[in-house]
């Protein structure tokens, strides 16, 4: 009431008062901060687990019944999904807004690390990551050329990466669409038994002998430098001349029971 008995006794104050809020607002619009990408916070973790070469039923009852039976304990849970595919789970979990999701964060952690022993052996370690739009790809860039696409692959993941890595503002940089070189060893059963071998000797052979391992140190008066033993493999014929078992006196080779292919 008294805002509007002073307004009509004093019509030009409320005029000038008026028009200050106009002019007021009229210069601050163009100094308002405008973010196409606020910050926003999902209050969602993913879980990821790779089982290289596993059916996606052998996934679900491996990998992902477990993770979720050690996950499910935790307070907070909205919702939890899951995925089960080729040689992959994904988890979902989600929680109520009311927590603060750097903590859940950590405890899906702890309660993941705690059933590790659970999974199988040949499981990758679970990673674990909050849904954070901040850290999506911003930029695609297409690779091609009249090279092969193992070439290109290998170009762009052993020198483009790196270069790309060290760009000021650049958090990670994936690669998506290629097809890395990878040896692949095809065992023939027959010559298998016939030797006499399971495929565990297979294994035991080529993490013998596939593998580097600290060579000592050379110390100077001056420098200390650290040795290795170079003991990777580069090409399919190393792979095939790979040891697998010695029987009655006779050295068993890769090659003898298996064929070593250098694909991708």
């Amino acid at each position: 009431m008294k805002l509007a008995d002073t307004s009509i006794r004093r019509p030009v104050f409320a005029v000038m008062l008026v028009g200050a809020l106009v002019v007021l607002g009229v210069v601050s619009i163009p100094r308002l901060g405008i973010d196409l990408w606020p910050r926003v916070e999902f209050p969602m973790v993913v879980v990821t687990t790779v089982l290289d070469g596993a059916a996606p039923q052998t996934v679900e009852r491996a990998v992902t019944q477990v993770l979720e039976e050690s996950i499910n304990t935790i307070e907070g849970i909205g919702s939890l999904r899951s995925t089960s595919s080729d040689s992959l789970s994904m988890i979902y979990v989600e929680f109520e807004l009311e927590y603060e999701i750097q903590e859940k964060a950590q405890e899906v952690r702890d309660k993941v690390a705690s059933a590790r022993g659970d999974l199988p052996r040949d499981a990758e370690t679970p990673v674990v990551e909050r849904v954070d739009p901040d850290s999506q790809p911003i930029l695609a860039v297409m690779l091609a050329g009249p090279q092969s696409i193992r070439s290109i692959t290998e170009f762009a993941d052993k020198r483009l990466k790196p270069r790309l890595e060290r760009i000021p503002g650049v958090g990670s940089v994936s690669l998506a669409g290629g097809r890395r070189r990878e040896i692949r060893i095809w065992i023939d059963p027959l010559r298998l038994v016939g030797y006499g071998l399971a495929v565990d000797d297979i294994l035991s052979g080529l993490e013998r002998e596939h593998v580097e391992l600290p060579g000592g140190r050379l110390e100077t008066d001056q420098r200390e430098w650290a040795l290795r033993t170079e003991g990777k493999l580069t090409s399919s014929e190393q792979f095939g001349a790979v040891v697998v078992a010695a029987r009655n006196g006779s050295v068993i080779h890769l090659r003898d029971v298996a064929s070593v292919e250098d694909g991708m």
